[in-house]
């Protein structure tokens, strides 16, 4: 994966991107997501969370995957940095730097290097930019990759230049004169920024072309970063040439393509040229406005030079506003702003400004005592250029307040000794002129002490200097008019031969990217979406604002309208135009072949040269069959607004995509019937399994249905009383599954007397009545002959008579109707138990069991005259195992013995009766 990519290979990456779904779009999309994250950062993103996506479900290797989550993190890292999410930055730093270091990826751990130096600039960093810049080339070269190395160490050179201008320009002159650089845009423009930032000062005019070069390549690279700052550093070097309107439209330029983006402190930089712009231009409220504006973009960043840069260009706009005291105040903040990033240079130049200000808001001794600082800075850094300011600061000083004469002064007062003093100062620099304003204020100082005669000669000096800069700025302009000739005649050589290449290879892309486009079709088995993928390819390949698809009826005879879009809407198949394109769409099928109308040519016909959507004029239209082996699917068209739209290489796109589309559409359809049959099929057997769980005269469910479903309900309520008993809480009361055994009484009489049919009909309108009282959710079970079996799930035991007498009661309560208006009233008799049997050990006794259990209770109501019910609960302090071999050998015993708790409808004369009664042998012969 490439550090920098082309616009045209990001183009064709997006072009490839589209014709893929699923996991084939992961790896695209990582190298998309990377190179899209300065072009467009939320794109980028939403691109990241895709891939994101499809990581979770990959079948790539553990490394695979570990070295695509650090891509991504990087990519997120460096949007994050950009909009000044810096704390959200080091935390994607630190998870990629992971991830490669663990993939032992040096050329990835270098990428992550350059992102980390690209954060530490948006925070204001320098020495940790420098050093991440450092860093990443030791990596690409212990990686092997030149390219990345030379781009890193172009960086270090470029961030080097702000401090090291001279050394700098050195190491860019043996670093160019290479033979084995590799040729990259990147690189380029990394270069032509750093070698602008060498010649700002001694050469505005290459310096701005440089600068502008530098961001016209950036762009091409995606580096959006430094094609704004780089198009802002031509615009300020064409500012201090006098040449406002270009320095305008650079920074029309960077501050539109920052907002754009919506990085804040590029934003920021960018609106700081423009500030300092309008001052210049006497501006001077809009400048404020603006500068205000710039500082908010810096609102995240505790320190760096461009935030210093921002508040000393606010000062100055405030000095000239009249506005002294908040000048100075602004002028401080600048200050401490540039002792902290150690940019010594306008460390001394703001402390000469602040001085100025100082002065001004009428505090002379603050301002001597800053101007101390900077001469002590200037001497000690050797800034001579900065003295022939430094004295003329002590001039305006000096003239504005009473204060002690200097020393040595021989002059006849402090402004003309100083002002003097700035003269001698810069005629000893090697090639210093001095500037007309610098002579016309010692021509004035002379004049208000009676020397006329020095007064004229400095006039005539400074109307000298005045038509030098004319002629300078001229000749300035020139060489940028002669410089900037030559540039674009270099870059239309350029685009010339990239043009030339680019004709040779687009055959070969197109049949590529045709290939896959037909994989993408031919995979997809859903009409709907090959009709939406046709639209989409089609419009990016072609010019084609509509696109109609035809498809035979299944007679074979009728032409049926699918799909119809134009400019991405759906148009009803409703009006005459649409007769006219069937009849075309109908001869394309007779001929076999595409059928090209150029529509201002054709002879006029209603609706047909004008869009639906739209009202668009319609001038070409194409129409195709779609042809499977021998059998004809249908037709296609497609439309557009121009005239001729549709040479032999468009036409033979076209062709394919019918093609690739008839062969989708057919596998769509033949998947689609398919679909119906498997459904028809799953249908059938649903019904034949619901049958083989249903009871086929009640409708109630079975045994087997009991079989297949209880285990989950049992494991549910165990799990329930164990989970209750580790956590020493109590027992939730809806744990328990109730089991009801019903039977009706003397149902065999029935039988007898009216015959099984009306027996059956008891047994039907049985059902209605259970449904009264239990839920949906609970089991309703025809246990056999006239026996029910009820299961309430998830119901508390404490419901359970409650439940039982309301059994009872709607059984008996109505009659029920029989054949010939004939009714009969029934009662039934219920016995129960509840799961689990005893609560302290839950898996003891099965669910089997407790259906015996509750057959027990309901034999001891039927000993007890029956129409009652009786349910039986497990004490517990019983043990389950000698329980229940004791409640099926002696129940009365077992209940005697209080190891059962016995609970009834009946009288306790009743019960006593019937357990008399009751014994395994008399529960086998009753009925």
């Amino acid at each position: 994966m490439y550090l920098y990519a082309l616009d045209d290979e990001v183009e064709e990456l997006e072009v490839e991107l589209a014709a893929l779904t699923g996991q084939a779009r992961l790896n695209l999309l990582v190298a998309t997501a990377w190179h899209l994250r300065q072009r467009e950062s939320r794109k980028a993103l939403q691109l990241a969370d895709e891939a994101d996506n499809l990581l979770r479900n990959s079948t790539l290797t553990v490394e695979q995957r570990r070295a695509a989550r650090a891509r991504l993190a990087i990519v997120r890292a460096e949007v994050a940095a950009l909009y000044g999410e810096f704390d959200k930055t080091e935390r994607l730093l630190a998870e990629a730097k992971h991830g490669f270091s663990a993939g032992a990826d040096v050329l990835g751990e270098g990428d992550t290097l350059l992102v980390e130096m690209t954060a530490a600039l948006e925070q204001g960093q320098m020495q940790r930019a420098m050093s991440a810049s450092r860093g990443a080339q030791a990596c690409y070269e212990r990686g092997g990759d030149s390219l990345r190395a030379s781009i890193a160490l172009a960086w270090h050179i470029y961030l080097e230049s702000f401090s090291a201008p001279l050394s700098c320009a050195a190491l860019l002159d043996e670093l160019m004169a290479d033979p084995d650089l590799p040729k990259h845009a990147a690189l380029e423009a990394l270069i032509a920024a750093a070698r602008g930032e060498t010649r700002f000062s001694p050469e505005l005019t290459r310096s701005a072309v440089l600068f502008f070069h530098s961001s016209e390549i950036a762009r091409q690279a995606g580096m959006i970063r430094l094609a704004i700052m780089a198009a802002s550093n031509a615009g300020a070097a064409l500012l201090k040439l006098g040449d406002f309107d270009e320095a305008a439209a650079c920074y029309d330029w960077a501050v539109s393509r920052a907002r754009q983006t919506g990085w804040p402190a590029l934003i920021g930089f960018s609106l700081i040229r423009l500030g300092e712009l309008l001052r210049h231009l006497g501006q001077l409220e809009q400048s404020h406005v603006v500068l205000l504006e710039a500082l908010q973009g810096f609102a995240t960043t505790k320190s760096g030079i461009s935030k210093a840069v921002a508040y000393g260009e606010l000062a100055h706009t405030l000095l000239e506003r009249g506005m002294a005291t908040e000048a100075a105040a602004t002028f401080e903040t600048a200050i401490a702003l540039y002792r902290e990033a150690g940019s010594r240079n306008s460390l001394a130049e703001h402390l000469i400004c602040h001085a100025r200000a100082l002065s001004t808001a009428g505090d002379p001794v603050a301002a001597l005592r800053t101007i101390s600082e900077a001469r002590g800075l200037i001497d000690q850094l050797g800034y001579e250029a900065l003295g022939v300011e430094l004295a003329e600061a002590l001039a305006e000083i000096h003239g504005r307040h009473d204060l002690a004469l200097p020393a040595e002064m021989e002059a006849p007062n402090a402004t003309l000794h100083y002002l003097e003093s700035a003269l001698q100062v810069g005629a000893t620099q090697e090639g210093w002129l001095a500037p007309s304003k610098l002579l016309l204020a010692l021509g004035e100082a002379w004049s208000n002490v009676g020397e006329g005669k020095k007064a004229f000669a400095y006039a005539k000096q400074a109307i000298a200097a005045d038509q030098r800069d004319r002629h300078k700025q001229a000749a300035n302009w020139a060489t940028l008019m002669q410089v900037r000739h030559e540039t674009e005649r270099a870059k239309a050589a350029a685009e010339h031969h990239q043009q030339l290449a680019a004709t040779l290879t687009e055959t070969s892309h197109t049949l590529d990217l045709l290939s896959k486009i037909g994989q993408e079709l031919t995979a997809n088995l859903n009409p709907e979406k090959v009709c939406n993928a046709l639209h989409r390819h089609l419009g990016t390949l072609l010019d084609a604002s509509h696109l109609s698809i035809w498809l035979l009826a299944r007679n074979g005879d009728a032409l049926e309208l699918c799909h119809h879009v134009e400019n991405g809407l759906s148009v009803p198949n409703n009006s005459a135009a649409f007769d006219k394109d069937i009849d075309k769409a109908r001869q394309c099928i007779a001929v076999g072949q595409e059928v090209l109308l150029d529509l201002d040519t054709e002879p006029a016909v209603e609706g047909r040269g004008q869009s639906l959507a739209l009202d668009m004029p319609i001038r070409t239209a194409l129409f195709g069959p779609l042809v499977v082996g021998d059998r004809v699917l249908g037709a296609m068209s497609i439309k557009s607004s121009h005239q001729s739209a549709y040479g032999e290489r468009q036409r033979l796109i076209f062709r394919s995509l019918c093609a690739y589309g008839a062969i989708a559409l057919d596998n769509a359809n033949a998947h689609r019937d398919l679909q119906e049959t498997q459904k028809k099929l799953r249908q059938a057997l649903l019904e034949l399994e619901d049958a083989s769980l249903t009871d086929p005269l009640t409708g109630l469910r079975n045994r087997r249905f009991l079989a297949q479903n209880i285990e989950a309900d049992v494991a549910l309520s165990v799990r329930s009383y164990q989970e209750c008993a580790a956590d020493g809480i109590a027992q939730s009361k809806d744990g328990d599954l109730l089991m009801f055994l019903v039977d009706l009484d003397h149902f065999k009489q029935v039988n007898d007397k009216y015959g099984h049919a009306a027996g059956d009909a008891i047994l039907v309108q049985i059902k209605q009545r259970l449904q009264q009282v239990f839920r949906d959710s609970d089991y309703l079970i025809r246990w056999g002959g006239e026996e029910f079996l009820i299961v309430a799930r998830n119901t508390s035991r404490e419901r359970a008579e409650e439940l039982a007498e309301r059994v009872r009661t709607v059984v008996a309560a109505e009659s029920f109707d029989l054949e010939g208006g004939v009714s009969l009233y029934q009662t039934c008799s219920i016995g129960f138990a509840c799961y689990p049997f005893v609560t302290e050990q839950p898996k003891a006794i099965g669910w089997q069991d407790v259906i015996d259990i509750a057959d027990i209770a309901l034999y001891i109501v039927k000993y007890a005259g029956r129409n009652g019910w009786a349910g039986l609960f497990g004490e517990q302090h019983a043990w389950p195992e000698l329980l229940l071999c004791t409640l099926k050998s002696d129940p009365k015993a077992t209940i005697q013995n209080r190891a059962l708790r016995l609970r009834s409808s009946k009288s306790e004369v009743e019960i006593q009766h019937a357990l008399d009664q009751v014994a395994p042998s008399a529960m086998e012969d009753n009925s």
